[in-house]
């Protein structure tokens, strides 16, 4: 037991390590071969990992009963999946990690696009992080760091991207974009099949079919995943900026659109609680009762908090909001919100 606790520690301090050197690579700015390296290391820290886990939980990472040749990154990582460690989401973007850098090592890998890339080596981060602090927290300081990586120019998000290629695969012909498309395609075929289907096999899948997207895996992974953009947001001074999220319109040409909003907080938020209650002839406790009672805090048409780290949070309303509260006492003049 203490040589498994010794080896187990290792595994994921070593895993920690190499994490961080991807990291450190991903945001250089001068490498002919800097994505290759970082999934490559990706996939040797995620490796390292999944084998700590398994050890911690007693499971078995060797090939061999004299245990001198253990399982590969990708069977590592599905054994976590097995033990419902991963969801099938995080196995999915994990094995297009380990299908593109298997093809490195092996082969001359095509060139991949920033959104691509943004986006596997943003979640396997994710990812990773929340493992660490599950199952080893003393490494949480870690992995909890902040990495800033500069960026001056917009990028599309990893769905508008693939599904952008892929429109192309029948019209245009690049070897490149068929070569990248069958690496994401094959790792998320991977949990099922446990092997990497070729690339013969990926084009059959398509052959003679009108639309190649809706036949592939991977448009069920493009319409169950979370997306991410990297939005450099610049302000003035005494600025603060939102972010919220909406659901999109299906007219929609880009999954994740960015849209700016300058507006001054006194003027679309004028009112304070006492503000408020000054307004509708009531104590102040009374109208910040009759606020929660009614719902208001959280919803940006009549509440935006606003905060300091020398008063905590205030909580501003509009415009909106008092007219809400007026329409309400009117039809209800006798209602108590104590009660």
């Amino acid at each position: 037991m203490e040589k498994n606790l010794r080896e187990y520690t290792k595994l994921a301090k070593t895993s920690t390590q190499i994490m961080l050197a991807a990291i450190d690579n991903f945001n250089r700015v001068f490498s002919d071969y800097k994505n290759q390296t970082t999934f490559i290391l990706i996939t040797n820290a995620w490796e390292l990992i999944s084998k700590a886990i398994l050890l911690k939980k007693r499971k078995n990472i060797y090939r061999d009963k004299a245990k001198k040749i253990t399982i590969a990154a990708e069977e590592a990582t599905l054994k976590l999946y097995n033990e419902k460690i991963l969801t099938e989401n995080q196995i999915d973007l994990l094995n297009q990690i380990f299908s593109i850098r298997n093809h490195c090592v092996h082969n001359i890998c095509p060139e991949i696009p920033i959104e691509i890339t943004h986006h596997l080596f943003f979640f396997s981060c994710k990812f990773y992080k929340d493992l660490i602090i599950k199952f080893f927290p003393k490494y949480k300081k870690i992995v909890e760091t902040n990495f800033i990586s500069i960026s001056f120019s917009e990028t599309l998000t990893y769905a508008d991207k693939v599904k952008n290629i892929v429109s192309k695969l029948k019209t245009v012909k690049n070897k490149t974009n068929k070569e990248l498309v069958w690496l994401l395609e094959r790792g998320i075929c991977y949990k099922s099949s446990s092997s990497f289907i070729s690339q013969a096999e990926f084009e059959k899948k398509y052959k003679n079919k009108n639309r190649i997207l809706s036949n592939l895996e991977l448009n069920k992974f493009l319409n169950s995943t979370d997306m991410v953009r990297i939005v450099p947001v610049q302000a003035p001074k005494n600025f603060s900026a939102d972010i919220i999220l909406r659901k999109g319109d299906k007219k929609l040409t880009t999954s994740l659109p960015v849209i700016y909003k300058k507006s001054n907080v006194n003027d679309d938020y004028p009112f304070l609680t006492s503000d408020l209650a000054k307004k509708i002839s009531k104590d102040t406790n009374y109208t910040a009762r009759l606020i929660s009672k009614l719902g208001l805090k959280g919803d940006e048409e009549y509440h935006y908090p606003v905060k300091s780290s020398k008063n905590g949070t205030t909580h501003k309303y509009s415009e909106k909001a008092l007219s809400f509260i007026k329409g309400f006492l009117e039809d209800k003049p006798d209602y108590n919100p104590y009660r």
